[in-house]
């Protein structure tokens, strides 16, 4: 729904638009009432949509689409998982369906890795930032709960970012080696050569820094 510019709707001739003047906070009276009709008219359609919606509505689509708010979860996210309640049970137990929902939940640094070597086949690995772990563990424990996939165990590994400075050292070599060799024989062998040799490395020395 596109915004209502009342300001210029209501603009006036500069000869009446005298600041404080009596036409002026008639246009602001006016201004005022025709909001409120706005908001009225407005309000059944934003209840359609769970980011908009009154709380207690929210709870009803909640109730309706199986979704329970979990204990210290923010307002923002379980509206969220309202709102995409349909989407997340489609893509439930697929990568892709996981990636989009720990996207819309405000986790995008995961990696799922499955089949994962010396370990047991229906183990699901799941590696997130050790943050996300600590501030979100019951939420990440309902949704494998929810949508994870009945034959599979999932497991959580942690990633910890850690600044790290390496200064790049550069040096190069080069060299040329000749070779030549004098022979009397009337019909020489070939007794020139030549050699190229050419190096070059880089070094970069790690420095970890601790936070």
């Amino acid at each position: 729904m596109t915004p209502i510019e009342w300001a210029a709707l209501t603009k006036m001739p500069y000869w009446l638009a005298r600041p404080a003047s009596e036409l002026d906070k008639l246009r602001k009276g006016a201004v005022r009432f025709w909001q409120r009709v706005e908001d009225a008219l407005a309000w059944p359609a934003k209840q359609l949509d769970p980011m908009t919606a009154s709380l207690e509505l929210v709870h009803l689509l909640a109730w309706e689409r199986d979704i329970e708010q979990i204990q210290g979860e923010t307002e923002a996210v379980y509206r969220t998982r309202v709102k995409y309640a349909l989407k997340f049970a489609k893509g439930a137990g697929s990568k892709d369906g996981w990636y989009y929902m720990f996207k819309k939940l405000g986790t995008p640094w995961i990696t799922i890795d499955e089949r994962v070597s010396e370990t047991d086949w229906d183990v699901v690995s799941l590696q997130l930032l050790d943050s996300d772990l600590a501030e979100r563990a019951g939420l990440i424990d309902n949704i494998c709960r929810q949508y994870g996939r009945t034959t599979r165990r999932y497991q959580f590994d942690t990633i910890a970012s850690m600044p790290l400075v390496a200064p790049p050292q550069d040096f190069a070599l080069d060299s040329l080696t000749g070779i030549a060799k004098l022979s009397d024989d009337i019909r020489p062998a070939l007794g020139l050569a030549l050699m190229d040799n050419e190096s070059h490395f880089i070094i970069a020395n790690k420095k970890q820094l601790i936070s």
